[in-house]
């Protein structure tokens, strides 16, 4: 009964209320199904003489011999079609092309074609109405006899003519929407297939039959690129710009005339390099660390406040000035950088603390870790980068050895393939600064040899050279001295014998470079150590009931014209030192004549400079001095 009633709901919804089409004599039906077996008879069981409400003309023994081969009503031919196999769209009257594949034939709906069309889809839309009336007896016979199985084969042939007409009505409708042929071949055919028609989605228009959706997302995409392109280009600028800054330039410098002789392997050497001038920053920095390197001498690691890099560039060799308010005085000194370049987060200054060193023993005795110091960096003309020669001697005396060291761990950092010679004296084992980080960088690098030397072992397990640096020492560590560039660095009576020796050994002076490690001055200078340089130096004896801030006894008058005072000057007292004496301000730095920042004019008297390098011929003409270097037994008028 629910196989009965399944079936009378299918009936009523697939049969017309009222004959619409006209109908097609059995015969004729006959003529579109001879691809058919006609040797093979009906499944279905005899139809019933119950009569059906239905005005269909041909029996349905008849039309249950057209479906002998199974095909699908969409597969048979309209009522014009000629004999032959069935395709699968239906066989055309005019060819035996299908119906909607010959629609590929006609590119535009011309008057040809519609009429064509027309025909061919009316003969369908009727013969699928024919199908499903012949029908009905033998679904109705199926149903008073609850044959399932004769009802299955009755239902299938429905669909078939259902499809019929469908195909008809689909041409039709989209004949009245003016397509063209070929579009509704491929929307049956999307039918068919049950493929989604996605053209509602597309965006009209477009161009070289793409839409502009297309050139959109595509346009999109290169400029995507061409933004990252430019990004990573300026990174490039960026990381270049840092490098130069770090590494002098490549412009050579004109040679010097000189007429001094130059060994063979300098003059085949890249041409000096101008290197160019780091960016002067002045600011605050924070100690971060504290490091004891002898029992005189510690290391202070700073870095910016708020742990980042380093706001500022420096060569090896540079130094960096440190400002202190020490008794309601600024103070300013100057202190090399040891670090290496290559170390962005942190510099690293190496102090020595000195009896009258008002700064270094502020900073040794004073200076905690996590304490902020003003500094001033960088600056200094002591510089070696690699660029300037083949090769490098690096000779240092004491604490002279922080510029040096500075070079020896950037040109390691950065693989330097050249020789790289450390001469190093100190007064006994104990002194010895940066003593395993020079011994691990010789252990490591092939091209770096470095010969320490001391003036006597006091009482320590010392195995290497005792003495002086000698041109016999000298020659013993580095053979070929005279082919390399020098840089000699450490207290001037060190510096003065190294030279007599290097002169000895006819290495032209063009070769050495200095830089002076003066004594702090705060009271009377003199020596309180031993002296680490050749026994013909003299070190002049200091009395020992002078207090360190105390000054030395005068015997002429200095006058400062701007700001009005006057003082005692001594005869080994320089003009720096007696105008902080009496609280004149006079710029300064480095202290050893080397930076220039405390020029003053001379408006009377005259002086004497052990060191001048920082004025040039014209500011000596003009009477320009270098306070920190100006000494006079005679009255002084200083503009100051």
């Amino acid at each position: 009964m629910k196989i009965t009633s399944f079936m009378m709901v299918m009936l009523v919804g697939i049969t017309p209320s009222s004959p619409v089409f006209a109908q097609m004599s059995p015969a004729e039906h006959a003529a579109h199904h001879q691809g058919s077996n006609n040797n093979t008879t009906s499944t279905l069981p005899p139809i019933s003489t119950t009569p059906t409400p239905t005005n269909a003309t041909t029996q349905p023994s008849e039309h249950a011999a057209h479906h002998k081969g199974g095909a699908g009503g969409n597969m048979m031919a309209p009522s014009s079609a000629k004999p032959g196999p069935a395709g699968c769209c239906g066989e055309m009257a005019t060819g035996g092309k299908p119906f909607y594949a010959s629609l590929m034939d006609f590119p535009e709906l011309t008057d040809e074609a519609r009429k064509y069309i027309r025909n061919e889809a009316v003969a369908r839309l009727g013969l699928g109405v024919q199908i499903i009336t012949a029908i009905q007896t033998e679904l109705h016979r199926a149903l008073s006899t609850n044959d399932p199985a004769a009802a299955q084969t009755a239902l299938k042939q429905v669909r078939e003519g259902l499809s019929f007409a469908a195909s008809g009505a689909s041409a039709l409708q989209a004949l009245n929407e003016t397509q063209p042929p070929p579009q509704i071949a491929l929307t049956w055919f999307k039918r068919e297939m049950n493929i989604e028609d996605n053209t509602g989605n597309e965006m009209n228009g477009g161009f070289r039959d793409l839409s502009w959706l297309h050139w959109i997302v595509m346009l999109l995409l290169v400029a995507a690129l061409m933004m990252a392109l430019l990004v990573q280009r300026a990174r490039h600028r960026r990381i270049n710009s840092l490098i130069q800054r770090l590494t002098p330039g490549s412009e050579p410098v004109k040679p010097s005339t000189s007429n001094s002789p130059k060994p063979p392997e300098l003059e085949a050497s890249p041409p000096k390099t101008e290197p160019p001038a780091p960016i002067r920053w002045s600011g605050i920095l924070r100690t971060t660390a504290i490091f004891d390197e002898t029992p005189n001498v510690k290391t202070f690691r700073l870095m910016e406040p708020n742990l980042g890099q380093i706001p500022f560039t420096f060569l090896p060799g540079q130094y960096a000035a440190i400002t202190s308010v020490i008794n309601g005085q600024k103070i300013r000194r100057c202190y090399t950088i040891s670090s290496s370049p290559t170390q962005h987060d942190y510099i690293e200054l190496t102090v020595k603390r000195e009896q009258y060193g008002v700064e270094s023993r502020h900073l040794h005795d004073h200076i905690n870790t996590g304490d902020l110091l003003e500094v001033s960096a960088p600056a200094g003309e002591f510089f070696f980068t690699g660029k300037e020669a083949n090769g490098i001697v690096l000779i240092a005396g004491g604490v002279g050895i922080t510029p040096m060291m500075s070079v020896l761990r950037y040109l390691t950092d950065r693989s330097y393939p050249k020789d790289i010679h450390l001469l190093y004296a100190v007064n006994t084992p104990s002194d010895i600064i940066f003593r395993e980080e020079c011994t691990h960088i010789a252990r490591h690098h092939p091209n770096v040899s470095v010969d320490v030397i001391v003036q006597t072992t006091d009482g320590a397990d010392w195995t290497g050279p005792v003495g002086f640096i000698t041109p016999d020492f000298i020659e013993k560590a580095i053979p070929d001295i005279v082919h390399h560039r020098i840089h000699l660095c450490g207290p001037v009576p060190m510096m003065d014998a190294v030279k007599a020796a290097l002169l000895q050994l006819k290495i032209p002076s063009e070769q050495v470079k200095t830089e002076h490690f003066a004594p702090p001055k705060g009271g009377p200078v003199f020596t309180t150590e031993p002296p680490i340089f050749s026994s013909t130096a003299k070190t002049p004896e200091a009395p020992t009931d002078v207090s360190p801030m105390m000054p030395p006894s005068a015997h002429a008058t200095i006058n400062f014209s701007k700001s009005n005072k006057s003082g005692p000057l001594a005869p080994n007292q320089s003009v720096l030192e007696a105008a902080e004496a009496i609280g004149v301000f006079i710029d300064s730095e480095c202290r050893t004549g080397i930076c220039g920042r405390c020029k003053v004019h001379l408006l009377e008297g005259s002086v004497n400079m052990e060191v001048d390098d920082a004025l040039s011929a014209d500011e000596k003409a003009a009477g320009v001095i270098l306070a920190c270097q100006a000494k006079s037994p005679s009255d002084l008028v200083v503009e100051a």
